[in-house]
């Protein structure tokens, strides 16, 4: 079966949104919005595993978000924003599957402009690409130690 990644991060969003409102029951919302009228072409173990990581790590995220958007404040930031910056988050640092950085953020802005409006699209760039930028020298960092193969623990 094919799956449709951009369709599958469509629904991600709106679960999230969805969390924000009320409390959360899964399988109220999977009798209600997957009674298998809608999972055509999901994949749902990525979006199981997206929207797992990104409860997890919201904090982290969030903290993410306030160091690349240091003008506005994440508290009045609209959901619009910060969940496809999750998303797309989520994707770079933590997926085990490594989907390129320029296509998560990509997808991001896509979101973006898909449930709110283009400013909104303007600010999840900004956040990811300043992030990605800053990740490049990390990556180069890691790539330096392991190379060195210097072993602190012995044996």
């Amino acid at each position: 079966m094919n799956f449709s990644r951009r369709r599958t991060r469509k629904f991600l969003f709106q679960k999230l949104y969805t969390r924000t409102f009320w409390d959360f029951d899964e399988k109220i919302y999977r009798k209600h919005f997957f009674d298998n009228i809608f999972t055509k072409n999901l994949d749902i173990l990525y979006l199981d595993e997206i929207y797992s990581l990104i409860i997890k790590k919201e904090n982290y995220l969030i903290n993410i978000i306030k160091k690349y958007a240091p003008k506005f404040d994440v508290n009045s930031m609209n959901y619009a924003i910060i969940i496809p910056t999750f998303i797309g988050l989520s994707e770079m640092l933590f997926l085990e599957e490594e989907i390129p950085f320029k296509v998560s953020i990509n997808e991001a802005v896509e979101l973006s402009k898909i449930f709110w409006d283009n400013s909104s699209k303007r600010i999840v760039n900004w956040i990811l690409n300043s992030f990605f930028e800053d990740i490049k020298d990390i990556k180069k960092i890691e790539k330096t130690f392991i190379k060195t193969n210097f072993n602190f623990f012995k044996g």
